[in-house]
C-alpha cells in the first residue's frame, strides 16, 4: 500500500472523540481544514497518553523559554472544543505509533500518527 500523507498546516480543528456506547466505543483523532476531514482510529489508552504527553511537552516549552513561549497556563475557555466529531466519520487508518514535537519557528505542536503495520 502506498504511503499517504494527511497534512493540516494548521488545522482549523483537531480533536479526540468517540463513536458508540461506553464499553463499545471507538476512539478517533480528527483533523479538519481546507474543506476536508481526516479521522484516524486509535485505542483509548493512546488518547490518554497523547493528552498527557502534549501537556508535558507544553510545560517543557514554557520551562525552556523561561515563560516567554505563547503557551497559556490553562486552556482558555474559547479554546475548549466539546462538539461532536465531524460526520461522516470515515476511518483512514488505525494508529500504531505517534510522534509529538514542538515547532519553535511556528510555535505549534506537531502530532504525527502512523498506521499500524502488519508484519
Amino acid at each position: 500500500m502506498p504511503r499517504m500523507l494527511f497534512e493540516y498546516d494548521p488545522p482549523e480543528r483537531f480533536v479526540a472523540g468517540t463513536v458508540g456506547e461506553p464499553g463499545q466505543r471507538t476512539f478517533f483523532l480528527q483533523a479538519v481544514g481546507d474543506g476536508r476531514t481526516t479521522s484516524v482510529a486509535l485505542e483509548k489508552q493512546q488518547v490518554a497518553v497523547l493528552a498527557e504527553r502534549v501537556d508535558a511537552l507544553l510545560d517543557e516549552v514554557v520551562r525552556r523559554s523561561a515563560g516567554s513561549a505563547p503557551v497559556p497556563a490553562v486552556t482558555p475557555a474559547d479554546a475548549t472544543d466539546s462538539a461532536p466529531l465531524e460526520a461522516p466519520i470515515e476511518e483512514e487508518f488505525r494508529v500504531g505509533t505517534m510522534a509529538l514535537a514542538w515547532d519553535a519557528d511556528d510555535e505549534v505542536v506537531v502530532i504525527e500518527a502512523q498506521a499500524v503495520t502488519e508484519e
